[in-house]
């Protein structure tokens, strides 16, 4: 029956007026006093709804957490040969779910990420239905409002820097990046569903005076920050992050408080509980950075220097509490951009320094400062760490793969591994790296040093790449090469050079690389197939030693073949043994490791774990 007649007698009389503020939760299409039992039974089963939908997510989460914790603890301790064999079928299937998880498919991160918005898609399909009378279409509308709030206190939760996933499942903030989008564009979606079939239904009730009561206004003023937030994300996101991130805090500040206004009265409605908590989390958030950033700032400078081709090295005086090379932090140089932080990779620890590449926006700006100041010191402070990867020591072999500057974190997780080796450790390390540019290689020479001459230094197998044609002058032959080809790296003076111990990250916005940038190795080929073989060839002809610092080391002309590396380095481990696989940089290079790996899983091979930072989040 209609929720705006009432009975009487058993039989249908004119709908009453309007009652101010009485259109449902959340800006719903009756009144209480029109038939206050239908609309309890309507609030009760939108609230029991968005109950079983923080429930579902929660288990999700649990068990993500449960999985996360028995792979650590069954890691950490040597199992008996007994119970080995007692598990041996459980950790067949768990790698036959892993083969076919991390592979990489069209349109997602991995079949993982896949399967997990499915999931995600159906709870919220299911709860959006569930325990609805569909003989209206305004309780659709107001079950969408519900749904909608519900999502956006996910969409917040997952945005924590400080997120306590980090601890509890290993997935940081970074890497909970796609979900947050995700779910974001959820509640968008929902917020225009229930702003349509409402505004449809109160139009053609000729209902207008309801529409300029506080409450819709602001429900109207909410529904607008939403759909900003959706399509800057799409627009800004990847070509002005820094403009796009100043819109996101300020609709996200406009979305909060107009929700909280569109459904005011906490002893009646949870929206405005669901607001509250998600200012709160959001709030803890922003002053536990604040702070960090405040702390960290005393007393603390940054030393800049100039890196062949727009790189750029940050020494800092104090050391960040907590810091691991690998992981990454937010630097803010108020000297080039007063209001704004940046991510950055660290890759060593002593002393504190971050490698930053340039693109556009904050990283051409101190570019162009350190090329003009180079040995300037600026005030600096950092805010941070983040970032969570498997703890290379626990693996008694690490296969470490980066495509240009993403060398920043495997050079970060080799020095990472080397500081924890034992006299009679027998760990190994294989490190493929392939840059565009030789003289890129110089930005990371004192860590190539490093790793060459460390006590284990013969446990690490380094194999580096560079892609850029070679000059036709430069075509020498095998034995002429080394002479006439100690080049690049060994002309430039120490001044060039600078102490060096790195860290990478672009901004978020400046993590997408252009494909001319883009090591040969995943560039797409020429549309001349007859130039790609001629190229291949060439590539394959020249092998010559580059001097980094005083140590000659290999280096490759040419692409590597990254799949056939990876592959004889895993299989020549024996079954009762851990690998890890770990790589950084551009979607080519990610999408054809993840799928190498993949195929590396077998239940009679060894333990293979794979881990990629990816350009962008």
């Amino acid at each position: 029956m209609d929720q705006h007649l009432q009975v009487t007698s058993g039989a249908p009389t004119s709908p009453p007026p309007p009652q101010p503020g009485n259109h449902g939760p959340p800006g719903g299409g009756s009144g209480p006093s029109a038939n206050p039992g239908l609309f309890a039974a309507r609030q009760h089963a939108s609230e029991l709804a968005t109950e079983y939908y923080a429930a579902s997510i929660c288990g999700i989460i649990a068990i993500f957490i449960i999985g996360h914790w028995t792979r650590v603890l069954v890691n950490k301790r040597h199992v008996p040969a007994g119970i080995s064999k007692v598990l041996s079928p459980f950790a067949a299937v768990t790698r036959a779910f892993r083969r076919l998880f991390i592979r990489k498919i069209p349109g997602f991160l991995s079949a993982g990420h896949a399967i997990l918005y499915l999931v995600y898609t159906a709870i919220n399909l299911a709860l959006a239905f569930t325990g609805l009378d569909f003989s209206r279409p305004t309780n659709f509308a107001a079950r969408f409002g519900w749904m909608s709030a519900a999502n956006f206190a996910l969409v917040v939760f997952l945005g924590l820097k400080n997120t306590p996933l980090a601890i509890l499942t290993s997935y940081s903030y970074e890497r909970l990046n796609p979900l947050h989008q995700v779910a974001g564009y959820a509640t968008i979606l929902y917020m225009i569903l229930h702003a349509s079939i409402y505004s449809a239904y109160f139009i053609g009730a000729g209902k207008w005076d309801l529409m300029h009561e506080d409450i819709v206004t602001a429900g109207i003023v909410l529904g607008f920050a939403m759909f900003a937030s959706g399509v800057e994300a799409v627009v800004l996101r990847r070509f002005k992050y820094e403009l796009f991130y100043v819109f996101h805090i300020i609709l996200f500040i406009m979305m909060v408080v107009t929700l909280a206004l569109h459904r005011p009265e906490l002893s009646a409605e949870k929206v405005g509980i669901i607001a509250c908590i998600t200012a709160a989390i959001w709030l803890s958030d922003r002053l536990i950075r604040f702070s960090r950033l405040i702390y960290n700032g005393i007393n603390n400078e940054a030393t800049v220097y100039p890196l062949p081709n727009g790189g750029t090295q940050i020494l800092l005086r104090k050391p960040l509490p907590r810091a691991v090379p690998g992981k990454h932090c937010y630097v803010w140089l108020p000297k080039v951009r007063l209001l704004e932080t940046h991510p950055f990779t660290i890759v060593s620890t002593s002393p504190a320094e971050l490698i930053v590449n340039s693109y556009s926006g904050f990283t051409r700006d101190l570019a162009e400062y350190a090329r003009k100041n180079p040995g300037a010191s600026l005030k600096v402070s950092l805010e941070g760490p983040y970032g969570t990867f498997p703890d290379p020591y626990d693996f008694d072999k690490v296969v470490l793969i980066a495509g240009g500057s993403g060398a920043s974190f495997t050079f970060g997780m080799a020095s990472n591994m080397l500081q924890k080796m034992t006299a009679d450790s027998d760990k190994q390390i294989e490190f493929i790296w392939a840059v565009r540019d030789r003289d890129n290689l110089s930005w990371f020479s004192e860590h190539l040093d490093a790793i060459r001459t460390h006590t284990h230094g013969s446990r690490v197998a380094l194999r580096l790449h560079t892609t850029k044609a070679a000059p036709k002058d430069s075509v020498v032959t095998e034995k002429a090469s080394k002479q006439s080809l100690q080049p690049t790296i060994n002309s430039l003076t120490s001044a060039d050079l600078s102490p060096m111990t790195r860290v990478y990250e672009t901004d978020m916005d400046e993590r997408l690389v252009k494909s001319s940038d883009l090591p040969a190795m995943i560039r797409p080929p020429t549309e001349d197939p007859e130039k790609d073989d001629i190229r291949a060839i060439v590539c394959r002809m020249g092998k010559r030693t580059v001097t980094t610092g005083s140590i000659d080391l290999p280096v490759e002309q040419g692409r590597p073949d990254v799949a056939v590396l990876i592959s004889e380095a895993v299989k020549c481990v024996d079954k009762d043994k851990r690998v890890l696989i770990a790589a950084c940089g551009p979607d080519g290079l990610m999408r054809l490791v993840r799928n190498t790996a993949a195929g590396l899983i077998t239940k009679d091979g060894p333990a293979v774990e794979l881990h990629c930072e990816q350009f962008g989040w």
